[in-house]
């Protein structure tokens, strides 16, 4: 298994940069189930954060991207049920961050009764309990 990290799987998507997309293309093309790539939660949470603020992505792709990486069978995704059920409430949803439903859906999974924050959009959208 290989660690991936964010601007590698970014080059991968967007395919933009002549040097890095073909190396990050070849190095994808290689990973298998035998030989997978991890993506951890944290890279995943920034790929849709790169993706919306640097590329002006639309949700839509957002949501594709993120759900063809939790579909590869060459990718192994770190705590992927708690990324389809953040991917479930981010596509739910106008305004949600996919970060934030991660979070949110992360503690959930960890046994947590609720999640607290001081993001107004965060508790609106995703059932998180405004802290005042």
């Amino acid at each position: 298994m290989i660690g991936l990290d964010t601007n590698v799987i970014v080059r991968f998507l967007v395919q933009d940069d002549p040097v890095q997309s073909p190396a990050a293309t070849r190095l994808m093309s290689r990973l298998s189930r035998a030989q997978p790539g991890f993506i951890s939660a944290i890279v995943l949470a920034e790929i849709t954060w790169v993706l919306s603020r640097a590329y002006k992505a639309t949700r839509t792709d957002i949501a594709a991207a993120v759900e063809g990486l939790l579909r590869s069978a060459e990718l192994i995704v770190e705590n992927a049920d708690a990324a389809y059920r953040a991917l479930g409430a981010f596509q739910d949803s106008r305004s949600a961050e996919f970060a934030d439903a991660l979070i949110a859906q992360t503690a959930a999974l960890a046994g947590a009764t609720e999640t607290v924050t001081f993001d107004q959009h965060a508790a609106s959208a995703l059932g998180m309990r405004l802290l005042r």
